[in-house]
């Protein structure tokens, strides 16, 4: 009797401290990724005995890199699109006129279902970054007391 209790007990506090262990991590976001950054570009500077001039052509690059990565992006997002038109093209080559509608309707209901997920997830996405602002000004309130 005493021992199932104390196995309660003691699995009850694991749970508990372990839950508060989680909730104390720091958030990933832009934040992290930015310091994570400069201390990488710190490092480098460091290591590599960097001039002024060398870290400013370090930053310079790393800059354009990002535009050139960024800008693939969008033309993949943008050639993904066009073969998915191509695909329900096709698709609809081989369907009857009535087959075609109902693909057209099935269609039509799957991007609306799509849609809401996507409004959804930004409504919790924005929901968040208030909830973030809100903190962030409860600490800075806190500091100036």
């Amino acid at each position: 009797m005493f021992s199932r209790s104390f196995f309660a007990v003691v699995l009850g506090c694991f749970v508990a401290l372990s839950l508060n262990a989680q909730s104390d991590a720091a958030p990933v976001g832009k934040v992290q990724k930015t310091e994570k950054k400069q201390a990488h570009e710190g490092n480098l500077s460091s290591e590599l005995n960097l001039t002024e001039n060398q870290k400013a052509e370090f930053k310079k690059i790393d800059s354009d890199f990002a535009e050139k990565s960024k800008a693939a992006r969008a033309a993949r997002k943008e050639d993904k699109a066009k073969m998915r038109e191509d695909r329900i093209r096709a698709h609809k080559a081989v369907l009857t006129p009535e087959q075609a509608a109902k693909y057209d309707q099935i269609l039509a209901k799957k991007e609306k279902k799509h849609q809401e997920r996507q409004q959804k997830k930004a409504t919790k996405k924005q929901a968040k970054k208030e909830k973030k602002a809100e903190k962030k000004a409860m600490k800075k309130e806190l500091k100036k007391q």
